[in-house]
């Protein structure tokens, strides 16, 4: 027999992603300025987060619900070229390879994710709300 189907469960996956997403970014955004990986193969690349999810089958194992991520890759964009023949990492032309980072798109998917985040932990407490007034229901 199967499990029944929680939404605090679901919302927890959310969070969970959503999480990550945001370490993503963080590490994006801390990364903005790094011309040098620390195997020294030129500059940072930009992760992005592929997350997902099942869609509601009513045959479905209710485990198998909410969202996951499935991968953080690596952005193929190439690195953004900057003139400074003073910097140490400049080529023989002076320019410098800098990360595929966006720093203000990097901010906009924070909000979303932040927002993505907030939305699963209402879900959270509205589910929490709902068994309480259902337990008081059930003392009367």
């Amino acid at each position: 027999m199967l499990e029944a189907i929680s939404a605090q469960d679901i919302a927890v996956s959310g969070l969970k992603a959503q999480r990550t997403r945001i370490n993503v970014i963080a590490n994006n955004i801390a990364n903005s300025q790094t011309t040098r990986t620390a195997e020294g193969r030129g500059p940072f690349r930009r992760q992005l987060v592929v997350l997902r999810g099942e869609p509601l089958e009513p045959h479905l194992d209710p485990r198998k619900f909410g969202v996951w991520v499935k991968r953080v890759l690596s952005d193929p964009s190439p690195p953004r070229l900057v003139y400074d023949p003073g910097h140490p990492d400049a080529d023989s032309e002076g320019y410098v390879a800098y990360p595929n980072v966006d720093v203000a798109m990097e901010l906009v998917d924070l909000v979303s994710a932040q927002r993505a985040y907030d939305a699963n932990l209402a879900v959270i407490v509205s589910d929490k709300r709902m068994m309480q007034q259902a337990l008081e229901i059930i003392r009367v």
